[in-house]
């Protein structure tokens, strides 16, 4: 199946260095966290239909975690109640075809929340439980959904009869294999500006997104509370509708906070992700992470010499190919992640952040622009303060100082990217091939 491509409507470069025009590239053919005693909840019983809960542990923080209430069953009392649901956001699963995982808040005195989950506007078939577990003065829900099927849209509500909330949805991917197109998008470094975060959401919405790779960076500080709300707030209906990879900035500073809010089944930073046609492979690259940079990189070259996927995307926060001022290249990932990415054959584009602009290199291999090489594309204006200043290497093609997002457009031969303003204006447009 081919993609339908997007026709510009305008074309603003407004840029650290002077770009070229975007051009079609045809490219060559962790952390280790304590886990649970429980299981989440129950197994399902041999030949069960329908969703149920993951079977198995979720990962809790290095640093010893938290006190976790695991419900016996579907019916188990809610403790505190009459506290309605807040700030639900949906986890994108390993198995993006079969697996989601949803998030809630409350407060700290009620326990035994769950999901109700339907197919399409069926109505809510299924019951879920999860475990729940205090983060300050909030409790964090946590439902992690597995044997759902793939390609279908989902209704979701979480809570419980003493207060439930709203309806949400999101939809699950294709089989792998199944060559149908799948939509994506691409921001970060969001930070200082919850208005611009919004603005972008609403876009993110509107084009019909499957899925968001947010590229680290949410909040000013990762340990604070209140600053993780108000960014939640921010992301509107997106963020319970739209399910999100949560690529570990250094600004996230690995905190329970972030551990709390973006659980993952592996009980580790890094995390691998397979969404139709689309793998990402998430690398944590932040200096809090309590391992070095060759665990980093020994887990990455597995991950991508595994991986089956047509289009294999690696993303980390901090560049190792970059013009933008002051961060520029980091010195870490260059030496230890870039050579990995280099040696895979699959990989095609490299996805960061941390660089506060919007970034795309002409394909790159041994820091000289090759045909063969790969792609580096930084997204990191969903609300930071600009970076207005480049060393303009030669192999960057468009570096634009503009707040913005990315459409990401995959199917088993193509992968095509449009990147937006806050306008939507368009800033960029290229496409990949296999």
């Amino acid at each position: 199946m081919t993609l339908t491509r997007l026709v510009p409507t305008l074309l603003m470069l407004s840029a650290c260095a002077s770009p070229t025009p975007a051009e079609v590239l045809a490219v060559g053919s962790a952390v280790e966290r304590g886990g649970l005693e429980s299981p989440t909840v129950k197994v399902p019983d041999a030949g069960e239909a329908g969703p149920y809960a993951c079977p198995g542990e979720l990962g809790t923080p290095l640093d010893g975690g938290f006190t976790i209430s695991v419900p016996a069953d579907p019916d188990a009392a809610v403790v505190g109640g009459g506290d309605p649901p807040g700030r639900v956001h949906v986890v994108l699963g390993a198995d993006g075809a079969h697996e989601m995982t949803l998030v809630w808040e409350t407060k700290a005195a009620t326990i035994g929340g769950r999901a109700q989950i339907g197919v399409g506007g069926d109505g809510l078939s299924w019951t879920i439980p999860g475990v729940s577990y205090v983060v300050g003065a909030a409790r964090v829900h946590v439902v992690r959904v597995c044997g759902l099927e793939a390609a279908h849209a989902w209704s979701y509500r979480v809570g419980s009869d003493d207060g439930w909330s709203p309806v949400y949805g999101f939809r699950t991917a294709p089989e792998a294999g199944v060559d149908e197109p799948v939509r994506f998008a691409v921001l970060g470094d969001s930070r200082d500006g919850p208005e611009t975060f919004q603005a972008l959401n609403e876009a993110m919405i509107a084009a019909g997104v499957d899925f968001v790779a947010f590229t680290g960076d949410a909040v000013p500080s990762g340990t604070s509370w209140s600053e993780w709300e108000e960014w939640i707030d921010a992301g509107g209906a997106a963020l319970p509708n739209l399910p999100m990879i949560f690529v570990p900035g250094n600004h996230e500073f690995n905190d329970l906070n972030w551990f709390a809010l973006f659980p993952t089944a592996t009980g580790r930073a890094h995390e691998a992700i397979n969404y139709g046609p689309v793998h990402l492979a998430v690398v944590d690259d932040t200096a809090n992470s309590g391992v070095s940079m060759t665990d980093e990189a020994t887990w990455l070259a597995t991950d991508l010499a595994t991986a089956t996927a047509p289009w294999v995307i690696p993303a980390w926060h901090k560049p190792a190919v970059s013009s933008c001022k002051p961060h520029g290249e980091d010195p870490d990932t260059k030496k230890y992640l870039l050579p990995v990415v280099e040696a895979a054959p699959a990989v095609k584009l490299v996805i960061n952040g941390h660089n506060h602009n919007y970034e795309r290199s002409a394909p790159v291999r041994g820091g000289v622009v090759d045909p063969t090489g790969i792609v580096h594309l930084v997204s990191g204006g969903a609300g930071a303060p600009l970076y207005t200043s480049s060393y303009g290497y030669g192999y960057t093609e468009v570096e634009v100082k503009l707040q913005h997002w990315v459409l990401m457009e995959a199917d088993a031969t193509t992968l095509h990217g449009t990147a937006y303003d806050v306008a939507g204006n368009v800033i960029d447009d290229f496409t990949l091939l296999r």
